[in-house]
């Protein structure tokens, strides 16, 4: 099953402005431009959630390493997402690195068993998605001032997961999820689009991106959240 980017990107995007105006009437001193990347997760973790995904936190890559691989060894992706709750995500590594734990056993000649589809998730079934977040206007040492390194970030930590996503011939559904901060909403369009034109132009397999935006309360030179959906295109 093919997964429903826009509706990935509408649940996103409502809870971001959900935060933003629980803050408001809150009165808080700091806005949601203030959250670091980590606290900008845990909301999108619980709007996944809500929306009936089987949600897999820090997942590993599936092609990053073999039998002798040590789990540290391998790169982990911020979210994955499974069609139902039910599934739980094979991990082709892990199983490599059991059953050369069970060589020489009592196990060693049972046959690998078959999955149950109802219960397990294949990882080109599966929906990669990594998470990236940057501010025009951000927070250094509790105090709000222009992010020099803004377009840096966005570029970079884009072209980083897209490489990693497209890498991995055992994932079939990747994208990088851009939360953007910025002054206005032309300029999170502007942004996100010249971003992905990079990309292209450096022949990164990537499409045009979904973007949505909402406005939030300017309390650090940032009126606008922004979500650019980049999904990898194979």
């Amino acid at each position: 099953m093919s997964p429903n980017y826009e509706d990935i990107l509408s649940s996103v995007l409502a809870v971001l402005a959900q935060r933003a105006d629980d803050l408001d009437q809150e009165h808080a001193v700091r806005g949601i431009d203030s959250l670091s990347e980590l606290q900008l997760h845990a909301l999108i973790d619980d709007t996944l959630i809500q929306s009936n995904y089987g949600v897999h936190r820090e997942a590993h890559y599936p092609s990053g390493g073999d039998a002798y691989t040590k789990p540290t060894h391998r790169q982990r992706c911020d979210f994955v997402l499974t069609p139902s709750p039910a599934q739980k995500l094979i991990d082709p590594a892990l199983e490599l690195r059991q059953l050369a734990l069970a060589q020489d056993t009592l196990f060693a000649a049972l046959p690998n068993p078959e999955h149950d589809t109802d219960t397990t998730c294949p990882p080109a079934d599966a929906w990669w998605i990594e998470v990236k977040a940057a501010a025009q206007h951000a927070y250094r040492d509790g105090i709000p001032s222009p992010n020099q390194r803004y377009g840096c970030e966005l570029v970079t930590g884009l072209q980083t997961d897209l490489c990693k996503l497209a890498a991995d011939p055992q994932i079939w559904h990747g994208c990088v999820l851009a939360i953007l901060f910025t002054e206005s909403e032309d300029i999170a369009k502007h942004d996100l689009n010249q971003a992905a034109r990079i990309c292209i132009d450096q022949g990164l397999p990537v499409r045009s991106p979904l973007i949505g935006c909402e406005s939030i309360t300017d309390r650090a030179g940032n009126a606008c959240v922004a979500v650019g959906l980049f999904a990898v295109s194979i």
